[in-house]
């Protein structure tokens, strides 16, 4: 069994797998496993987000049929010369730069490298020139506001703009929206809600209110946070040539994680879990994948 990419999706996979008593390789491209775990447990006050790595780092480590390999990129070919019966794909997700999400529907003009920053590039280490950052929220969950907060701590000067009615809208139903609105208002974050972005070019972000059409400028560089596109070149790739699949040996290629949906950290660690429960079991895809409970009722005294 191969799993490629040690982030939450692929240490989940490994972990149960493991306890189901396959021998697991798991092969992680960069020097620390954890994937967005461990990038965005680094961002402010998100430190305890690490336990999702620490924890199954500690189980699998004194597992004798689990393999872990740092500093591990693979290709297509490699794969095929592991030859491990089942290859699950969790090499995770990137952030769009161009600004394309609920809002935005076309890739915008001269959001490129130099103009526009994507929330893994923050992750990275990169940083726009010092001065003034727009921040475009049209994910309306925290990664909007949390880029917000790291660079005005850092000294940028920052705009959040979002289409919704409020900061980060979907945390409502985690109630976190209010603490979260609080908080960047303490920090000096001019906060710019039912606006998009227009146009991004000669050090000038335009964006424009969706309610009465007035137009906001705004010097300075982009940062969008939108959307994200999975990384599956690696998926693909092993499976535009099916034939040397099977002549390798691979009876099944799958992704999993933000790989197969970007979606939540939760939801990567439950479709790692629900892929290691279900290999090698046959599945009615026709029913409900999950036991019920029958309760009987005594009415009256």
């Amino acid at each position: 069994m191969l799993v490629v990419g040690a982030g939450p999706a692929g240490l989940e996979a490994t972990h149960s797998l493991g306890k189901r008593g396959y021998k697991v390789t798991l092969a992680e491209a960069r020097g620390e496993a954890g994937g967005r775990v461990t990038r965005e447990s680094a961002l402010p006050n998100l430190n305890a987000w690490a336990r999702v790595r620490d924890y199954r780092l500690g189980q699998i480590a004194p597992m004798p049929n689990v393999d872990l390999y740092l500093e591990s990129e693979l290709t297509a070919d490699q794969v095929r010369e592991f030859s491990a019966d089942h290859v699950a794909i969790a090499t995770g997700s990137r952030w769009r730069r161009d600004c394309v999400g609920r809002a935005v529907r076309a890739p915008l003009p001269g959001a490129n490298a130099d103009t526009s920053f994507s929330p893994d590039d923050i992750m990275d280490g990169k940083r726009p020139p010092k001065g003034h950052v727009v921040v475009f929220d049209d994910d309306h969950y925290y990664m909007g506001s949390m880029m917000a907060d790291l660079l005005v701590e850092e000294g940028y000067k920052v705009t959040l703009a979002t289409p919704a009615a409020t900061v980060a809208s979907w945390s409502v139903y985690t109630l976190e929206q209010g603490h979260i609105e609080k908080r960047l208002i303490g920090l000096g974050v001019e906060i710019l809600t039912r606006h998009r972005v227009k146009d991004v070019g000669n050090g000038i972000v335009t964006m424009v209110n969706d309610l009465t059409g007035e137009q906001v400028d705004r010097s300075g560089t982009l940062v969008p946070v939108t959307m994200r596109l999975p990384n599956d070149s690696l998926y693909d790739a092993l499976n535009s040539e099916p034939e040397k699949l099977e002549a390798a040996g691979i009876k099944s290629v799958r992704r999993i994680g933000d790989c197969y949906g970007p979606a939540t950290i939760a939801a990567a660690v439950y479709e790692g879990h629900r892929y290691a429960r279900e290999l090698d079991v046959e599945i009615d895809r026709d029913k409900v994948q999950f036991k019920t409970v029958k309760y009987d009722l005594e009415l009256g005294g």
